[in-house]
């Protein structure tokens, strides 16, 4: 309690926190040439925000938005990006939030397996073990042929592997909207 002497109170100190988290792996004094390797720039460091610290996806609101200037910062990066590309303001932002919410919507797993691990001392992959007969058993009843071929594969659910190939195609989507860059 102490630490409230120096700081008013609980949104306070968090607001604090998410300004340094995102202050600590800052964006490129000059961005990008092109939209798309800006794009690509501002949600890799985002990702490696959220890699950095798991808690701060889940502390960040996309409908109630934190002041936060280096989280702020993220913004501008993207809609200076954007600027001239034919887009009014209106869907330069919601593309700006659309790839905030994809960034920030994959990182929230992190915290989630981080204490998913603690509490139950098992691995992503040891859980998988340990469930993996009762999985099987829902599969087998026939109802779900295509589970069941992914239970077939050697799937390693990889969460970076997953941000990358979301991103492509999100870029991908928006490059038939804006042209190549």
């Amino acid at each position: 309690m102490s630490l409230y002497q120096h700081v008013p109170g609980k949104d306070d100190l968090l607001l604090m926190m998410v300004d340094r988290a995102f202050g600590e792996v800052p964006l490129p004094a000059a961005r990008p040439a092109g939209w798309r390797p800006a794009l690509e720039t501002a949600a890799r460091t985002q990702w490696a925000c959220f890699r950095r610290h798991p808690w701060l996806a889940a502390a960040m609101s996309l409908t109630r938005p934190q002041p936060v200037a280096s989280a702020l910062a993220h913004s501008e990066f993207v809609l200076a990006a954007l600027d001239g590309r034919g887009l009014d303001t209106t869907a330069a932002f919601n593309v700006q939030i659309m790839l905030f919410s994809f960034v920030r919507g994959l990182a929230v797993n992190l915290e989630t397996e981080a204490q998913a691990v603690a509490e139950s001392g098992m691995d992503n992959d040891e859980w998988v073990r340990s469930t993996m007969g009762a999985l099987t058993a829902l599969v087998a009843g026939g109802g779900f042929p295509m589970v069941q071929r992914v239970f077939a594969l050697d799937f390693d659910l990889d969460l970076d592997g997953l941000f990358d190939l979301g991103l492509t195609c999100i870029l991908d989507g928006l490059a038939g909207r804006l042209g190549g860059d």
